[in-house]
């Protein structure tokens, strides 16, 4: 084994991570910040993970240790032998495998236990789940199942009939080191030239249908018919702004909505929005922008979805609505817009529950307690 057996605190790990996806959203950006941590805590990671996608490419750049692996139809047989021969030549402790397709492929890998490594299955997404057999022996046969958050853990309890006992709810960590409280950059660089007094709403989020961009630009609507001087910056982008853009132009909002397209550096995106909003209707963990968003004293609004109230205590720290509820969404607006001394209010509540929580050494450290609990 790669253990060091000085003391718990100190033991380190062979870890390897799958994944299928070829995209780059929260889910990818979970595993990359993971590896990230985990190699400064002194462990030792390697990726395996499909060529073609970002997380691979990104990886490369970083200078991890990156297997290429293709993990679709045809590819199937061939990977999960690669697989195990990499888990077995590496002598990996652990396999944390993220989506489906990788995750069978892990688990037939590991199957028959020709190897020392033990299981894990991270599941970011509150989509609901299966309840067929395979789906149930996708969930019930690793060693461990680690979730984004609350939510997600009691929907794979209950649907995959998983022993709670075996699900670990640790939500995305924040890199406090690059999103702390800070003075605003100059919009000039940044946003169109709005009025100064413009009140700036923003989004960060891949632009998803389930994202639900289309009821917050209807919310914008009705902010500016109640008379409020605001506008909209959507950070990020994605296969539905299209969508988005025709919804804005039907609304005669292109003066008042800015894509500003997918951005490396939100911190500095961050600075510039006096509020923070997340109006997704499906599929959400715990999310990662609104914990930024958080962490840098913005006051946030959210939905009820998936995981957004285990951080979001409405009237606490943020606002919630109910999904899908553009009236609903435009209210909670209204309020923090007119209420100067609540959005101050909420920023500092946000903080303070990120520092106390949310970190991404405490989530590092909620991780190495699961391998513990799953190699004595």
């Amino acid at each position: 084994m790669s253990h060091s057996f000085a003391s718990s605190a100190r033991r380190t790990y062979t870890i390897v991570h799958t994944e299928a996806s070829l995209g780059w959203g929260g889910q990818e950006r979970r595993i990359f910040a993971e590896v990230e941590v985990m190699l400064r805590r002194g462990h030792r990671l390697i990726l395996a993970v499909d060529p073609r996608g970002d997380l691979y490419k990104r990886s490369r750049q970083a200078g991890f240790y990156v297997v290429p692996l293709f993990f679709g139809n045809r590819y199937i047989i061939a990977a999960t032998f690669t697989l195990r021969r990499l888990l077995r030549h590496q002598s990996v402790d652990i396999l944390n495998t993220h989506s489906s397709l990788d995750s069978w492929v892990g688990l037939w890998a590991v199957k028959g236990r020709h190897t020392q490594s033990r299981l894990i299955r991270t599941r970011h997404l509150s989509t609901l789940i299966k309840t067929s057999w395979p789906t149930r022996q996708l969930y019930q046969s690793p060693d461990a199942i680690i979730t984004t958050g609350q939510a997600i853990k009691d929907l794979i309890a209950e649907r995959a009939q998983v022993p709670p006992a075996k699900i670990f709810s640790i939500p995305t960590g924040v890199p406090l080191d690059r999103f702390y409280p800070r003075p605003q950059v100059d919009r000039a660089g940044y946003l169109p030239d709005w009025p100064k007094d413009c009140f700036v709403m923003g989004s960060v989020a891949v632009l998803r249908s389930w994202k639900g961009h289309v009821y917050l630009v209807e919310a914008l609507k009705k902010v500016l018919e109640a008379g409020e001087k605001a506008c909209l910056v959507l950070v990020g982008d994605g296969p539905y702004r299209v969508v988005i853009e025709a919804k804005v132009a039907d609304l005669h909002l292109a003066d008042w909505v800015y894509f500003a397209g997918y951005q490396e550096n939100i911190p500095d995106w961050l600075t510039l929005l006096d509020l923070v909003v997340l109006a997704s209707y499906a599929n959400e963990g715990v999310p990662q922008s609104l914990l930024q968003a958080m962490a840098m004293a913005r006051p946030v609004v959210g939905t009820t979805c998936g995981g957004i109230p285990e951080i979001v205590s409405s009237g606490s720290n943020g606002l919630l609505v109910a999904p899908k509820d553009s009236d609903s969404l435009a209210g909670a607006l209204l309020t923090l817009i007119r209420d100067p001394a609540k959005r101050q209010e909420f920023a500092a509540c946000g903080l303070a529950l990120v520092r106390e929580r949310y970190s991404l050494e405490q989530m590092a450290a909620a991780t190495e307690e699961v391998y513990h609990s799953i190699t004595e």
